[in-house]
């Protein structure tokens, strides 16, 4: 069973957009959930992201094993950042942050696509 780590072997709670965009391709077991309301979902999101608004995380914790790492994402950041705190709270030791939210992760995203144009 493979685990976020940080440099000091504890817990990682938050991920850059780079840092988990390698992570994802090394592995399929990251459960994305996406803590934005249900009127933002028409921007782009993460691909195979699971939708749980903000505001019904509690409810809905049946739904999140504890014993998968998972990473939260709102728009900027901030909620997601909040909610990965609920859950650390409430048991979910292995859920992380993406910093920056979708603004970051399409910013670096789109960097890192003009990088590649420009190899090829």
């Amino acid at each position: 069973m493979i685990f976020f780590k940080n440099n000091d072997n504890g817990p990682k709670t938050s991920y850059t957009p780079l840092e988990l965009m390698t992570e994802m391709a090394k592995r399929d077991d990251i459960l994305l959930i996406d803590v934005r309301e249900t009127n933002e979902l028409a921007k782009a999101g993460i691909e195979n992201a699971m939708h749980i608004p903000m505001g019904e995380i509690q409810d809905r914790l049946p739904l999140l094993p504890k014993d998968k790492d998972m990473v939260i994402f709102c728009h900027l950041g901030f909620r997601s950042k909040q909610v990965r705190n609920y859950l650390h709270k409430v048991g979910y030791h292995r859920a992380a942050n993406l910093k920056g939210g979708l603004n970051r992760w399409n910013r670096e995203m789109k960097k890192n696509q003009s990088q590649l144009a420009e190899v090829e």
